[in-house]
């Protein structure tokens, strides 16, 4: 049995209600109700028309979204597209010794070109190119996508896809979150959406939230076994059983690479999620399970230690925080690939394993901290 701590009581469960489920179910089954169109439904291609095309990829330099570029360009190569990587910053920066950027051998192999160039200077670096399709998977704010979007209309592209954030979400009494839910309007992602929708393009947004999967460089996984490998107990602010979403990057490129040539999702966007939820326990247990060991987790009230910042103690949002795919599976076709989050964080503890991190020395100060003010 899991060695499961709750000092919380009546704030937190009235909340977050219980539930005993490590991973939840499809999450589209547990929306108060679904919005989700049905008759648009495709074929799940990668090639939805069938068409070569010329895709540029503009990727962020840092972060888990990074992964999701990687993952992208291949599975674009590998149905046939001509795919340009456009990586932000410079390619002597000391991110690039970091994945995915350390695999793009892998993605060259497969005929996708890889160049650096910031968002402001991507019409001169790639000027005179034609593209099709354009994908956004860097910017934020209208600053950063406002000219890679000038520059797709410029180099005659029909398709703008934007990935977005989950993010923007505004908290919901009835999870999980679907296309059409309020978002914060004033936020960057949500500006931009809004902006591209008023383009001479087929845009489409994509919103994803946690990953995982080869390639990831950003602490999810990671912080858990950081502390079950060492024997340290798994501080979870809250009662635990907020539900959240952790999605393999491949997944969440097949996806976006569904939408490539395809019309039924332009003017759409779409929640960039697999089909299950996990509970904040459940990721601990899980991590526990991969590593073969028994799960210490310990649930504490992030009121009792108001010095202490939930987001600099722990890796997730401490809220119910997960969306429903449901709309993309009607519109895209789309399933995940890699369904089995259990089976996948066996494979991230190996990696993990295999560059030392296991045994690399590390302070848990913080977790020291809310211990004691615990009493623990």
């Amino acid at each position: 049995m899991s060695t499961v701590e709750r000092r919380l009581t009546n704030p937190f469960r009235a909340q977050f209600a219980s539930r005993k489920r490590v991973c939840g179910a499809p999450v589209e089954a547990s929306r108060c109700a679904s919005r989700v169109p049905r008759a648009r439904a495709v074929a799940g291609a990668v090639m939805a028309s069938g068409e070569k095309k010329s895709v540029l990829i503009v990727n962020t330099n840092g972060g888990g979204h990074a992964n999701i570029g990687f993952w992208l360009a291949k599975t674009l190569a590998a149905a046939g597209h001509d795919v340009t990587m456009n990586v932000v910053g410079a390619e002597d920066d000391k991110k690039m010794a970091k994945t995915p950027f350390t695999l793009f051998d892998e993605i060259r192999s497969m005929g996708v070109k890889t160049v650096w160039a910031n968002p402001d200077e991507v019409s001169t670096k790639h000027a005179g190119a034609k593209f099709d399709v354009v994908v956004d998977n860097n910017g934020k704010d209208m600053d950063t996508v406002g000219p890679v979007a000038d520059f797709a209309v410029a180099a005659g592209a029909s398709q703008f896809l934007f990935v977005s954030s989950a993010g923007i979400y505004k908290p919901t009494p009835c999870p999980p979150h679907v296309e059409g839910d309020a978002v914060k309007e004033t936020s960057g992602h949500a500006l931009v959406e809004a902006h591209l929708k008023t383009l001479p393009l087929k845009m489409s947004s994509f919103r994803p939230q946690y990953l995982t999967g080869y390639g990831s460089n950003k602490d999810c996984e990671e912080w858990f076994f950081d502390r079950v490998v060492r024997g340290r107990p798994i501080l979870v602010p809250g009662s635990g059983d907020q539900l959240s979403s952790v999605t393999h990057a491949e997944d969440l490129a097949t996806m976006i690479a569904a939408a490539v040539g395809n019309d039924a999702a332009a003017g759409e966007i779409f929640n960039c999620v697999t089909t299950k939820a996990v509970t904040l326990n459940g990721m601990a247990e899980l991590c526990a399970k991969a590593a073969g060991v028994e799960p210490n987790v310990i649930n504490y009230d992030p009121a009792s230690v108001p010095d202490i910042e939930v987001k600099k103690a722990f890796p997730f949002r401490p809220i119910h925080f997960y969306s429903s795919s449901a709309k993309a599976q009607a519109v895209l076709g789309w399933s995940p690939k890699h369904p089995d989050l259990s089976a996948e964080l066996k494979e991230r503890l190996a990696y993990y394993k295999s560059i030392g991190r296991d045994k690399k020395e590390m302070s848990f100060e913080i977790d020291d901290k809310i211990l004691a003010a615990i009493g623990k």
